[in-house]
């Protein structure tokens, strides 16, 4: 295998393996495994005020990990002898932090932050993650929370 071929393989694994844990499909039908067997409490209330967010993404070790392999691939085809050697580690240096921050913009997400009043009066904040479905001033909602703090709110559907 030449040097291009094994940077191209090393590219498009660094790229699978990116953009293959981002998918998140964040309908209120789908919950993490871990919600499995929780109690929730809901309350009732009205949407005050939205306004839309960035949500960092995460940096773990796949994207240090995946940057590092493919810098020191790119820079131990630059030059010969010694000065590969110092390439390939520079590259690698350069490559394991340009992947933690390739990884935080492919895993960041856009959400929306939530000023709900409860029907008790108790006025809370709680960030949405996506985009859908979309809140806006006055909607009716339930907030579904969780005894360790986190919420989740879906649009009232069964109002009385």
């Amino acid at each position: 295998m030449n040097k291009k071929s094994a940077i191209f393989l090393g590219f498009s694994l660094v790229t699978s393996l990116l953009v293959g844990g981002c998918y998140s499909n964040n309908y209120s039908s789908n919950y993490p495994r871990s919600s499995v067997g929780t109690v929730q409490s809901v309350s009732k209330g009205t949407v005050l005020d939205v306004r839309h967010v960035n949500i960092e993404g995460r940096a773990s070790l796949v994207g240090y990990n995946s940057g590092t392999i493919l810098g020191a691939a790119v820079g131990q085809s630059a030059g010969s002898g010694t000065g590969r050697v110092i390439a390939a580690a520079g590259g690698a240096v350069v490559g394991g932090l340009v992947g933690l921050q390739v990884e935080k913009a492919v895993t960041g997400d856009i959400g929306q932050e939530m000023t709900i009043e409860l029907e008790d009066g108790t006025i809370m904040v709680v960030v949405h993650k996506g985009k859908y479905p979309e809140f806006i001033e006055g909607d009716q909602v339930e907030v579904l929370e969780t005894p360790r703090g986190q919420a989740q709110v879906r649009h009232d559907m069964y109002e009385s």
